[in-house]
């Protein structure tokens, strides 16, 4: 009879739960970012201005959902809204100092907790297992 401990999905899912958990309460500790924020913060960072509603797709999040994670970020002045300058009908949002500072913070934090995380594993090991996990993400992403 095979275990849990015996599925690999089983076995990944722990871990990233048990991670994403001390990711989500660290951030919150400092720099006081939800996990959401974190996630917006960082995909607008690696993308440039754009769209809230294109931001919410890369993220897989319903619109209005995005709306007030937006709004949260707008009041936190960690982004900004305006009209983009290519279509005046649509607004962009951009990320400001104060949201790039949040975010290497953030980042700090994440790359804390993932050390902490994956500390019985070499250095050789953690890339292996990144690549690969890459690898099952953009086949089934």
């Amino acid at each position: 009879m095979e275990t849990l401990l015996g599925t690999t999905t089983f076995v990944l899912h722990k871990v990233a739960v048990a991670s994403r958990r001390a990711i989500a309460d660290r951030l919150g500790e400092k720099p006081g970012l939800t996990l959401w924020q974190f996630a917006a913060l960082a995909e607008l960072d690696e993308r440039g201005p754009v769209a809230q509603n294109t931001l919410a797709t890369a993220l897989g999040m319903d619109p209005s959902d995005m709306v007030r994670l937006m709004d949260e970020l707008i009041h936190s002045r960690r982004v900004k809204r305006d009209r983009d300058p290519a279509d005046r009908r649509r607004y962009q949002v951009t990320l400001t100092a104060s949201g790039r500072k949040a975010l290497a913070a953030g980042r700090s934090v994440v790359r804390e907790v993932e050390k902490a995380s994956l500390a019985p594993l070499t250095a050789a090991e953690r890339a292996t297992l990144r690549d690969l996990a890459v690898k099952i993400h953009q086949r089934n992403g």
